[in-house]
Order: structure tokens, then C-alpha cells, then sequence
């Protein structure tokens, strides 16, 4: 039992996520990298592994009856589990008859020994569209039916539809009801539906139409970190979930799997001796990465192979291969073998698991002195799983006196690289003020990057995937459900296909998306400001809103977003929804160039239009006043010879700055028309008669 007390609570999670831990815990590493595959306790007799294996005894003891129910739940269990896999595992290219083939005799079965959860799973799939095609009175049907019988899937499902409006014949938030949803998200919260415990943390830490409030975000953030925390650990190999950005038109295009001709080259790079491609061909085995079924004693074999040439990766793969027994004979001796030599040739990943042998005595005498020395050394490489070490033996004080502080420090560098622990223990830390001072809305946002890397993240990567097979209605539920759970992604990438129409029919798609966009604005979203402000602009939503969509720009502007400076160069040249100043025109033009190099011929083009327009207002200028005959030549000249401090300065920014140029350039009362100009307009005027006689050329 753990002991009252915060710092009593978090001493025993740090023993414990020591004890089950391994040396390279949240390695997803893809071909070329020379981190190793993580390694478990499992196969050490964890508390897991030995329930698991007391199992059988027990149900053979039970009378028959019970025997009877427990020989049906393991069944059903075991059928749902073969449908998920097989749902994360398809293929891009596999075809929808082949897909439900193998999917939904696995689902009738299971819903025919009476399974709620297998219901709601057939509901999800005519939502869906996933092996047959998508019916929303049927997926409703079915929802409801598991809802009726408490199951916490077909509720956060039914919570979905009602939040969005798809249960109506015509989607659309006008037809939304949100109360019921709110409803149906608290029910499956409360049945442990971790994705409903993410709504409900992301509603409440937003104010999302339920009270703000940080403590009850809190709440349910930490009941999913936990699950996360736990999944993790039990996990023997974490598979890598890939998330891409739909804006991104590279990783967009790009396909999941490894196309056919990238694995044979890696396969004949590693028949003849490549031991880069023999590592690269390993982990893809180890892993099931990239299209590529997993085979550990295959991986063990490319492994080998490469560790035979003195290949320091290979070697540490191997050894925490042999640490858990994964394709290889379970060996201690032979993994500390391994660590050693890799270590020695300056392998991080190597130098962590030797660290971590020292630690528990694996394969070698007990020292935690020594432990320290090689976590220390591969921590100063980078390694975020020496990192995480070192940060618990501080709070632990294993082998080294307590330090809160040292303890912070380490969790917050692996923290950054995305390991899930070291998060985990830094939201304690804040929540319960050790090492720091506590503060609350610190401790959700690491909860919160905690439960958004759970296996419910896996959506994310087949959303994509469906929309590189063409199924858009598919691609667009996934983001849009991962949208409301609190994924930054989820919500730009739903926004990208509504404003491009893509997988989603309504009137009021233009409001669905400004809702993703503000959502993932709040987020930090430095893009989805700019994309607003164009919502505002050009009035996708409501009526155009100038002022507004200024307001956007500027906030992406002031983030080096080169798209938004180039908008507020246009709006100040042209005095739309902002004072209309040349100056500042080209401040923000210049901005663009300076934040991206891509805009340069955007830019140019920008300028000499900005010179044209510059010149254009002189020439008028100087034209009424010559009409008018309101200004003396001679005067002219002498106000000429002394030119205004602030307007002249093109970089130049301030209220007063801005006053002057445009009172100046409003009023026409520009200097004279200098030989540049001259220079300026002849040369146009040159250009505009060459393309008149090529033109001509061209005709006849």
C-alpha cells in the first residue's frame, strides 16, 4: 500500500515505473536511426506476466458455470482485439471486399456471444464506412443499442453524433444538441472510456461549453495519463504512430508503408554487407513498420548480421532483444555482453541499458554508482531513456542524495523529447509543488500531451491513411472525433478538407471549420491565425470583417509566419481594414522575405508593384497641383530639400510615423517626381510596348 502523502505517492510511482521499466523505453525510431527497439520487463516475471500465467488454474478450478463465462469473455476479448489489429494493420491499398472479409466475421462472432462492445464496434464501422458502406441510420441503430446496455464505445459514439448533428437527416452544428452529447460524454467517461475522459478534460480546460475549470480537467487528464503510463510500460514494443499535417504537401502525399522498391533496395544493400540497411531492415522486422509485418527472429537475424561487422546499434539492439527473449534466447549475460561492447563504441542507447543493468543487477553485480556514470554518459548525448533514469534515481535518492531540483531537470529534457513517464512524473511534480512551485494549468497541459499518446492515437495515423486511399468520409469522422478529444492536429486537419469540401457535405461547413481553427489556434497553432483571417477577409462565415482579419494576421505575423506579413503588406498598401501606409507595406513584405525564402518572387513581385503604385501617387500628386495651380514650382523645390523625418524612413514604425505617411500619401502632397521615377516609368513603358509587338509577332 502506498503511504498518505504526495511525496510518499510519487516515491513509490517512481520505484515502481523503475522496476517495470526498461532501458529503451518510447524508442520509435525509423530505418536510419541509431536508437534501439524498447525493452521490457515482462519476461522477467513482472506482476503482469505472472497473472497471466495463474490464469488457466484458476479457471479450471472455478465450478462450470463460471468456467463457461470465463472461457466466453476471453473469446470475445480476443476477437475484438484480432479486429483492431486488423483495423491498424490494413494497407492502403487493400481493397474495402478483402477488408471486410476478415473484419466482420470476427464481429459477428463476438456480437453473437452477446458482446455490447461488439455492437457499438459494427455501429462504428457504418459510421465509418469501414468495410461496407456508411449508413448513419444503421450506425445510430447500433450505437444506441450498445448505449442501452451501459457500453461505454456505443455512448461516446452516440456523443459524437448528437455533438455534430449527424444524427438529423441533414449534418450540421444548426442541428446539433448539445446537451444530450454532454450527456452521453459524462456516461462513457464515467464506464473508463478514456477518449470521453479527453473530451471532457479539453471542454473544461477550455471552457468548451462546459464551465472552466483546471481542476476538473484535471480530473480526467490524469485518469487517462495513467492508462497511458501503464499501456506503455506493459507494452513489450511500442509501434511508431506516424502524424502528419495535411497543409504539408510533401507529408500529405506521402504513403504509410514503404513502397516495394524502397524495401527491395534496403534488402539488397543488406545482402551485400550494408550494415546501415541491416539495422534499417531490423528495426522495420522488430517493429512491423512502414508496411512490413513484424518478425522478431527475422530482426534478430539482420541484427546479427550487423553486429558481426562491429555495427555499435546493431549490438544494442541485440542485447535488449536478449533482455526481454524477443526473437532470441532470453540472456542476461549475453545482453550485459552486448551493452558493454556498444558502449564502449559510444553508443548512448548502449551506455543507458548498461546503466540500467547496473541499476537492478542484471547479468552483473549490483552499483548504482556505476549506473549513475553511464546514464550520465549517454544523457549528454541525448538519450532521453538516461535521461528519465537519472531524473528518478534524484527524486528517488537511489544511490545519490534527493534533489527535487536535479530531479525536475532530467524529466524536463526527456519530457521535451515526448517520453511519456518523464511527463507523467513532471505533472506531479507541479501538481504537488516538488521542485517547483505547483501550478495547476502547467500540470493539465502535461497531462494532457500524456493522454494524447495513448493507442487511441492510432487514429490519427489511419485517418490518413484513409484519405490516401480516397475514403474522405472516413479520414474526415476520425479527425473530426480526435478534433473534439483535444488534438491539435486533428482540428487543422478537419478544417483543411471542409474548406476544401473534402469528406464532409453541409451549408455550414465554413462555420465547422472556423470552429476547428479557433480551437487549434488556442492550441498554438500559429497558422490556423492566418487561415482565420482569411475566413474574415473574404467572408466564408459571416460578412467580411477587415478589422478582425487584421487582428489574426498580426497575431501570426508576430510568430514569423510569412503568409500573414505578406497579407498585412496588402492591406497597408491598399488601406484595407488598416491605415492605408506604403512604409509599412513594405515592412511587411520585407517580413514575409525574412521569414521564408520561398516568398521571394511573391515578394519582388509585391514590391515593384508597391514602386508602381508608390510612383503613381507622385505622378497624380504632382499632376493636380500643376492643375490647381495651388502650388508655386519654387516652393515646391524648397519643401522638396528638406524631406520629413518620419516618412522618409521606410523601416520606421510608431503612431506617429504612421500619421505622417498617411496624411502624406492620402493628400497627394508627394515629392517631386525625381529622375528614378523617370527612369522608372519609361522603363514600364518600354515593357508594355515589347509585349505589344510580341504579341502582335505571335499572332501572325
Amino acid at each position: 500500500r502506498v503511504s498518505k502523502g504526495p511525496v510518499s505517492r510519487m516515491v513509490a510511482v517512481i520505484w515502481l515505473l523503475l522496476l517495470g521499466g526498461r532501458p529503451g523505453v518510447g524508442s520509435t525510431s525509423l530505418p536510419g536511426s541509431s536508437s534501439s527497439p524498447p525493452v521490457g520487463s515482462a519476461a522477467k516475471g513482472s506482476v503482469g506476466a505472472a497473472e497471466l500465467d495463474s490464469s488457466g488454474p484458476d479457471a479450471a478450478s472455478a465450478p462450470a458455470g463460471e468456467t463457461a463465462a470465463f472461457n466466453k469473455t476471453a473469446k470475445i476479448e480476443e476477437l475484438l482485439k484480432e479486429a483492431a489489429e486488423l483495423r491498424f494493420a490494413r494497407r492502403v491499398d487493400e481493397e474495402e471486399e478483402d477488408f471486410a472479409k476478415k473484419m466482420f466475421p470476427k464481429v459477428a462472432e463476438a456480437e453473437g456471444l452477446g458482446s455490447a462492445e461488439a455492437t457499438a464496434l459494427r455501429g462504428e464501422l457504418y459510421l465509418l464506412g469501414e468495410g461496407v458502406p456508411a449508413n448513419l441510420t444503421l450506425a445510430m441503430r447500433h450505437l444506441q443499442a450498445a448505449a442501452d446496455r451501459g457500453n461505454p464505445r456505443g455512448q461516446l459514439h452516440l456523443a459524437f453524433l448528437y455533438d455534430w448533428g449527424m444524427h438529423r437527416a441533414s449534418p450540421g452544428v444548426k442541428g446539433k444538441d448539445e446537451p444530450l452529447a454532454l450527456l452521453h460524454y459524462y456516461f462513457a467517461a464515467v464506464g473508463g472510456q478514456p477518449e470521453a475522459q479527453m473530451v471532457l478534460g479539453y471542454r473544461h480546460l477550455y471552457g468548451a461549453g462546459v464551465p472552466k475549470s483546471c481542476n476538473a480537467a484535471i480530473k480526467y487528464y490524469s485518469k487517462v495519463a495513467q492508462q497511458v503510463v501503464v499501456h506503455h510500460a506493459e507494452k513489450s514494443i511500442a509501434k511508431p504512430i506516424e502524424l502528419v499535417r495535411l497543409s504539408d504537401d510533401k507529408a500529405r502525399a506521402n504513403k504509410l508503408e514503404e513502397t516495394e522498391d524502397v524495401i527491395q533496395y534496403y534488402q539488397h544493400s543488406a545482402d551485400n554487407g550494408n550494415a546501415d540497411a541491416q539495422v534499417a531492415l531490423g528495426q522495420l522486422n522488430f517493429y512491423g513498420a512502414r508496411g512490413v509485418a513484424q518478425n522478431t527472429e527475422r530482426a534478430a537475424e539482420y541484427f546479427r548480421a550487423a553486429a558481426a561487422q562491429g555495427n555499435a546499434a546493431a549490438k544494442s539492439n541485440l542485447a535488449q532483444m536478449h533482455i526481454q527473449g524477443l526473437g532470441v534466447q532470453e540472456s542476461n549475460k549475453t545482453a550485459f555482453k552486448y551493452f558493454q561492447e556498444a558502449a564502449a563504441q559510444g553508443d548512448a542507447a548502449a551506455q543507458n541499458g548498461l546503466g540500467f543493468m547496473y541499476l537492478h543487477g542484471y547479468g552483473t553485480k549490483q552499483d548504482h554508482q556505476k549506473a549513475i556514470k553511464y546514464f550520465k554518459m549517454s544523457s549528454e548525448q541525448g538519450n532521453v531513456d538516461a535521461q528519465f533514469n537519472l531524473g528518478a534515481m534524484y527524486f528517488a535518492g537511489m544511490g545519490i542524495d534527493v534533489d527535487y531540483g536535479a530531479a525536475l531537470q532530467y524529466f524536463t529534457l526527456a519530457g521535451h523529447q515526448g517520453h511519456i513517464r518523464s511527463l507523467f512524473n513532471l505533472a506531479q511534480m507541479h501538481i504537488n509543488g516538488l521542485g517547483t512551485v505547483q501550478s495547476c494549468p502547467i500540470a493539465v497541459k502535461l497531462f494532457k500531451s500524456v493522454s494524447e499518446r495513448g493507442p487511441w492515437a492510432r487514429a490519427l495515423s489511419t485517418a490518413h491513411r484513409d484519405y490516401l486511399r480516397g475514403d474522405y468520409h472516413s479520414a474526415f469522422i476520425k479527425y473530426s472525433r480526435a478534433a473534439d478529444q483535444g488534438y491539435e492536429l486533428a482540428q487543422s486537419n478537419a478544417a483543411w478538407m471542409l474548406e476544401r469540401e473534402i469528406g464532409y457535405e453541409s451549408t455550414d461547413k465554413n462555420d465547422v471549420a472556423l470552429l476547428h481553427l479557433q480551437r487549434a489556434a488556442v492550441q498554438g497553432n500559429v497558422d490556423a491565425h492566418r487561415v482565420i483571417g482569411d475566413h474574415y477577409y473574404y467572408g466564408l462565415s459571416k460578412a467580411p470583417n477587415f478589422e478582425e482579419a487584421a487582428k489574426h494576421y498580426t497575431l501570426a505575423g508576430e510568430q514569423k509566419n510569412a503568409h500573414a506579413n505578406f497579407n498585412l503588406g496588402f492591406m497597408h498598401q491598399h488601406g484595407i481594414g488598416l491605415p492605408f501606409d506604403l512604409h509599412l507595406a513594405k515592412r511587411f513584405y520585407d517580413l514575409a522575405l525574412e521569414s521564408s525564402p520561398e516568398a521571394y518572387i511573391p515578394v519582388q513581385l509585391a514590391l515593384f508593384g508597391l514602386q508602381v503604385h508608390a510612383l503613381f501617387l507622385r505622378l497624380k500628386g504632382y499632376y493636380e497641383s500643376w492643375q490647381d495651380g495651388t502650388v508655386d514650382p519654387k516652393k515646391k523645390k524648397k519643401k522638396a530639400a528638406t524631406p520629413e523625418k518620419d516618412s522618409t524612413d521606410a523601416g520606421s514604425s510608431g503612431t506617429s510615423s504612421t500619421k505622417t505617411t498617411t496624411s502624406s500619401n492620402q493628400t497627394g502632397d508627394a515629392a517631386p517626381v525625381s529622375w528614378e521615377d523617370v527612369l522608372l516609368l519609361v522603363a514600364c513603358g518600354l515593357f508594355a510596348v515589347l509585349i505589344f509587338f510580341r504579341s502582335q509577332g505571335a499572332r501572325n
